[in-house]
């Protein structure tokens, strides 16, 4: 298993994806920390910014893609068929792909938060308005987006693993994220499904005061969400590992 995950870290590291999906989770997160101090009417005072952090979770959109792009690029490429020569079990393939971008997902949310602090704090310090970290608010919300970011990277590797086809995993899971979710939870009856998708257990997990209800629905407890997206990530790549277990790839 060691060896499979560090040839998953040398395909990664070979191509150019990785450092650009990096560049871009960096420059989204900074961008939205500053939309949301930038403005006259944006934050301030202490009470705003555990709010502040959570708003730039949307990175977890390009950590997604990050990890869609870790599996179907395989079979895109049919890079995945000397793979499987030399490692005939899929399960060990996803498994290692799993734990790979596990780790990815960890370090591309560090690198948001850092950002999200760099950015904000001397810029809030400026408005004199102090960063408490003894604030159990802010803390869960820093950590709340760690969590988030870190497991959409695995909630796109299995997407990928079940759709396989590069093109339609990245264009059906970005087009969920950002515009059927939003759907979901406005339409009367269906919106009661919102609490389990990815965007609404991500709501759940970084949630930090005051009604739970969105539209009406109420969403997970913290722990609730963590599972909910926990799901998301192993269900999809565990159905697609034995989908194809005994099926040709090329």
């Amino acid at each position: 298993m060691i060896r499979l995950i560090h040839a998953e870290f040398r395909k990664l590291r070979t191509t150019q994806v990785w450092f650009w999906l990096l560049v871009a989770t960096v420059a989204v997160a900074g961008l939205l920390v500053v939309a949301q101090i930038a403005p006259s009417g944006g934050v301030r005072s202490a009470h705003d910014v555990p709010d502040m952090f959570t708003s730039s979770v949307t990175v977890d959109v390009v950590v997604f893609v990050l990890g869609v792009l870790g599996v179907t690029t395989e079979f895109r490429y049919q890079t995945i068929t000397p793979t499987l020569l030399q490692t005939p079990s899929r399960w060990a393939v996803v498994t290692a792909k799993l734990l790979t971008y596990t780790v990815v997902g960890v370090a591309y949310a560090a690198a948001a938060v850092i950002v999200q602090l760099l950015v904000a704090v001397p810029w809030l310090a400026a408005k004199n308005i102090h960063v408490d970290y003894s604030n159990g608010r802010i803390v869960h919300a820093l950590v709340g987006v760690f969590v988030v970011v870190a497991l959409f990277g695995i909630v796109g590797l299995g997407i990928g693993a079940l759709l396989k086809n590069q093109i339609v995993a990245v264009v059906v899971g970005v087009i969920f994220l950002l515009v059927l979710e939003n759907v979901i939870v406005a339409i009367p009856g269906v919106k009661h499904a919102f609490p389990y998708t990815p965007g609404g257990a991500g709501a759940a997990i970084l949630h930090t005061t005051g009604s739970r209800l969105v539209n009406g629905v109420s969403l997970l407890p913290t722990w609730g969400g963590v599972v909910v997206l926990l799901l998301w990530a192993f269900v999809p790549a565990l159905v697609g590992a034995s989908y194809t277990l005994n099926r040709d790839i090329t």
